[in-house]
């Protein structure tokens, strides 16, 4: 997977961020939903990767792990 692939997100998170030691819920929901990877962020303890996923239709971008979500080809 690389930046610029269209992917198509098969996971909902529950939270969107951690702010304050507190979970704030997702304000988007982005399972079914069309995305475009924008960085890859690599693991440097051979765990996951994470990809940073924008979707356009929504104006918002999450950063989720490869089994979030399916490559579009």
């Amino acid at each position: 997977m690389k930046v610029g692939d269209l992917v198509r997100c098969v996971w909902q998170p529950t939270t969107s961020r951690v702010e304050n030691d507190c979970a704030l819920p997702m304000k988007h929901t982005i399972k079914g939903e069309l995305g475009l990877i924008t960085d890859v962020y690599h693991s440097r303890y051979g765990d996951r990767d994470r990809y940073k996923i924008a979707f356009p239709q929504l104006g918002y971008a999450h950063t989720l792990s490869d089994s979030a979500f399916e490559v579009i080809k």
